[in-house]
């Protein structure tokens, strides 16, 4: 799963943001961009991560992990026995 879209999408809105506060913000808001990428990058494994505990949760015995290859995530998802997912209520 590519992240890049959705860390570009931050940042955009962060200039958009800054660009209404003046020279200042606008430079303040480029120094922050680096570090932003990090920290985003991280919250989204978190976010995908904790997605993945809840629906192994329901899927047991079968179970979704997420995995990092390379600054991307990826996901493997092993089926129950018999390959049958119930449908349940969230």
């Amino acid at each position: 799963m590519d992240l890049a879209p959705y860390v570009d999408r931050l940042r955009r809105e962060l200039a958009v943001a800054a660009g209404a506060g003046g020279e200042d913000a606008r430079a303040l808001a480029e120094r922050l961009a680096a570090p932003l990428e990090s920290a985003t990058r991280l919250a989204l494994l978190e976010a995908l991560s904790a997605a993945a505990d809840e629906i192994t949760r329901d899927l047991a015995p079968g179970s979704v992990e997420v995995r990092l290859r390379g600054r991307d995530p990826g996901f493997v998802v092993t089926p129950p026995p018999g390959g049958q997912f119930e449908t349940g209520g969230a």
